[in-house]
């Protein structure tokens, strides 16, 4: 299931000259988006980025700023996108009672499952060069199919250099898998576990035994 959220798109603080950000906001019971606001939908977040839908096309490279419950503004980059889907990475990751918030935020969905959450100890290169090697194939294979050279498939399994959006679904479709999968996104959690992981999370910064918190969720 997907998070609702929006986009604020009002004039850069200060009225100086700089790269321009828009602010994403999880939607929250009792919330709504004034009518400058762009509506979006975030279908994964880890520690590291997400994963959000915008009928209103974004750039590569444009910054948001993405509201995050105890956190608050965090910075985050446009680094990937396929039709109305965009893959952000944040400026720092987030920490994991960040994460666990946010993933509460999601709407509850068939048998307590809620949206999988990208994985944040892999990185994509490190990814791609695990699926490639399970599909038996090498660098050089892999460049002649997606026609670019073999020093740029080196450059994408060593973190240096990205494939290019339009490149995404054809490098998952050679190793046999989705994007999802090459993205790092796991499958869904149990809603029980994400809400003992939060417990514990909160209860580790507020120095509480975790049976001493409770967690409600307004859906």
């Amino acid at each position: 299931m997907a998070i609702p959220a929006y986009i604020e798109t009002g004039e850069l603080r200060g009225g100086k000259s700089r790269s321009p950000r828009r602010t994403l906001r999880l939607q929250l019971a009792g919330a709504k988006a004034t009518g400058g606001d762009l509506m979006v939908q975030v279908h994964n977040i880890s520690a590291s980025g997400l994963l959000i839908e915008s009928e209103v096309a974004l750039d590569i490279g444009e910054r948001i700023e993405i509201d995050l419950p105890h956190a608050g503004p965090t910075g985050a980059r446009i680094i990937w996108n396929s039709a109305q889907i965009y893959g952000c990475q944040f400026d720092t990751l987030i920490s994991s009672a960040t994460l666990s918030a946010a993933q509460l935020r999601s709407v509850v969905g068939p048998e307590g499952r809620i949206a999988p959450a990208p994985r944040a100890t892999e990185s994509l290169g490190t990814r791609l060069q695990r699926l490639r090697m399970a599909k038996g194939l090498t660098q050089s294979q892999v460049a002649k199919h997606l026609s670019v050279s073999e020093p740029s498939i080196s450059a994408w399994e060593q973190g240096k250099a990205r494939p290019k959006p339009g490149r995404m679904e054809a490098l998952a479709a050679l190793l046999g898998t989705d994007v999802s999968e090459l993205l790092g996104l796991e499958e869904g959690e149990c809603l029980g576990d994400v809400i003992a992981r939060a417990k514990n999370d909160i209860a580790r910064a507020a120095k509480l035994r975790p049976e001493n918190i409770k967690v409600v969720i307004e859906v």
